[in-house]
């Protein structure tokens, strides 16, 4: 008895095996692509909010250094208060400007600036976050933005789903003390 058409079901055992690796590799590849699209998109959604603190912070550190320089110099035999070095700008805030730094009208446009560059990014919905709780008393401002997104994968279908739920963030800080 000779053994026939025994090739023909092994080529179809092992074409359904490599079309299976073929789709773990595309979903792999494209999860990957975007997470990474995500956390990049998180970060500088992060950095863009952090950015309007930075600013804040500058201005008022200006505004200190201004107010410095209009007080007459110290006499030699009287007490000096020293002053921070120009380029040391938290050194220069007081407590009230450090409440200002992560008070709501500031907590609302640092989070409508994430969104934005969020949704310049391809993401409809940032959530930002200050994650020490707003504390003004923090030596660092903490941004945390979250971007959530669902993407379609092949063997998922497979397997009776037909997405897979993402999500990623971006930490940005700076100093204020």
């Amino acid at each position: 008895m000779k053994p026939r058409g025994q090739m023909l079901i092994v080529v179809a055992i092992l074409l359904m095996v490599v079309l299976m690796l073929l789709a773990v590799a595309v979903d792999g590849g494209r999860l990957m692509i975007e997470r990474t699209r995500l956390r990049r998109s998180a970060q500088a959604a992060a950095d863009a909010g952090i950015g309007l603190v930075a600013e804040a912070m500058v201005t008022q550190a200006v505004a200190r250094q201004t107010q410095a320089a209009a007080l007459p110099t110290c006499a030699p035999a009287g007490p000096c208060t020293p002053t921070p070095a120009l380029n040391d700008v938290p050194g220069w805030l007081t407590d009230d400007d450090r409440a200002a730094l992560v008070a709501p009208p500031m907590q609302t446009q640092v989070a409508a600036e994430a969104g934005h560059y969020a949704q310049h990014n391809g993401f409809d919905q940032a959530e930002v976050t200050y994650p020490q709780a707003y504390d003004p008393g923090a030596p660092v401002v903490r941004l945390l933005v979250t971007l959530r997104r669902r993407a379609t994968i092949l063997l998922a279908g497979l397997l009776g789903e037909e997405w897979v739920d993402l999500a990623e963030q971006g930490l940005s800080r700076i100093p204020q003390r």
